[in-house]
């Protein structure tokens, strides 16, 4: 093997969330896998060409020995992946016991991140970083073990020491809150990885760090300025960064990037209708927020054609969801049980689910793959409809050039059960200046 970036694999890497990330911090992803098709279709579809990089295997039926047979143990840097996690999420756990009548432990899916483990033990690579919900912190294994306890035992046990870090992805420039939890360490350890300090935005001091940030000379805009996503363009950052490695921690963190900020000059859409669209495959306005310009893939140094709009489309909703959707303020929620059961959708003793139109001014919520079932959880915070793919995709931290070439159905899934690659680069970054460059 030979190649001057640091390496890595990608285990259940979806749609290739992490892979984005980790590509984006200098990697080069030598190999992913994932057991869903439509998710390998989109993985392969922006993220090369080649079977060779993206296989659709089963991971608890695949050999580590018959995967990159020219890299030797102890040859790669990073192995990283995130392993199915339903049941370990609170949502998750309370569907599989109410709707399938199954135990938490029983699920096959609660015991995936052993395969991950088995990959690290052959590759011994120098780094690993497994991501997965927060509801893992309080879930317990088949014998009554809290279960991050028990992943860092077993990964002790093939000779790595990990550290579990929970994080909130708005802090590292995605606009969502989102948290998440990492196990990441070395046969040494992690020492000293702080991933606190690696956070490249904020809560707003003030209502004006709320407003959405009007670029008033979009032509001055470089994609250069996201070189270490610690701002979006914010020229006196910029200026600060300019002597920085883009190994280094932000020396300045921006307010949190917001709903608005990432989302509303996307073009109106409306469920059934002619003006506005169903659907929409060009751009009405142009950017106007630093964000929506990097989205965009905007390079005024450039004279190609721009990036076109794609997964851009409001699915159908019945009138009794429209007018409810209507009748919520900007960021108000309505919890399904504690309305009248008129308004129900659902079972309020099985469903924790709720209305829920998100606040122009703030980061999104959680968007989780449940939204492939219905936008309840998503709608949009000036139209009455839940969000498109495109705009839940933003708001993971995809830019518009990611197609997702599937069905509507499926491609909310694979966002909602993406990791954002915003997210996934900044701690990517961390792991090589803490964690490689000095082994």
């Amino acid at each position: 093997m030979t190649t001057n970036s640091p390496t890595a694999i990608d285990l259940f890497c979806g749609g290739g969330g992490i892979s984005l990330g980790l590509q984006a911090a200098g990697f080069d992803v030598l190999w992913a896998a994932d057991s869903d098709a439509d998710a390998v279709t989109t993985y392969r579809t922006n993220l090369g060409d080649t079977t060779e990089t993206v296989e659709q295997a089963d991971l608890s039926e695949t050999g580590p020995e018959s995967v990159l047979p020219t890299v030797d143990p102890g040859e790669l840097d990073l192995v990283a992946g995130g392993p199915p996690c339903p049941t370990f999420s609170m949502m998750g756990r309370s569907k599989l016991q109410s709707v399938d009548g199954r135990s938490v432990a029983s699920d096959e899916r609660h015991s995936l991140y052993q395969d991950f483990i088995r990959f690290v033990d052959h590759f011994q690579p120098t780094a690993v970083a497994m991501e997965n919900v927060p509801g893992m912190l309080s879930a317990k294994t088949a014998d009554g073990e809290q279960a991050a306890q028990a992943i860092r035992r077993e990964f002790a046990v093939i000779g790595y020491e990990v550290d579990v870090f929970e994080v909130d992805a708005a802090d590292y420039g995605v606009p969502q809150h989102r948290n998440r939890v990492f196990f990441i360490g070395t046969q040494s350890g992690a020492r000293d990885l702080d991933l606190d300090t690696w956070r490249t935005h904020r809560e707003p001091e003030s209502d004006s760090e709320s407003m959405m940030r009007v670029r008033q000379e979009p032509d001055a805009f470089s994609p250069s300025d996201q070189a270490t996503l610690a701002t979006f363009g914010d020229e006196e950052a910029a200026e600060d960064r300019d002597d920085e490695s883009a190994l280094s921690q932000p020396s300045y963190r921006q307010p949190y990037v917001t709903v608005a900020d990432a989302i509303l000059d996307l073009p109106p859409l409306s469920p059934k209708g002619e003006k506005p669209p169903v659907k929409a495959d060009e751009y009405t306005i142009p950017a106007v927020s630093p964000y929506q310009e990097w989205a965009r893939d905007l390079d005024t140094d450039d004279d190609s054609e721009p990036t076109p709009l794609t997964n851009h489309e409001a699915r159908e909703h019945n009138l009794l969801d429209l007018t409810i959707y209507k009748l919520l303020g900007e960021g108000v929620g309505w919890n399904i049980g504690d309305v009248s059961t008129d308004l129900q959708p659902y079972r309020g003793d099985v469903f924790l689910d709720k209305y829920k139109k998100q606040h122009p001014r703030k980061p999104a919520s959680t968007i989780l793959a449940h939204i492939h079932k219905d936008g309840h959880m998503f709608i949009h915070p000036r139209e009455a409809r839940s969000l498109s793919v495109r705009e839940a995709a933003r708001l993971q931290g995809f830019k518009d050039s990611f197609e997702f070439p599937v069905s509507r159905t499926q491609a909310y899934k694979i966002v909602g059960n993406a990791v954002p690659p915003l997210l996934m680069e900044t701690i990517a970054r961390a792991i090589r200046a803490e964690l490689l460059s000095s082994e």
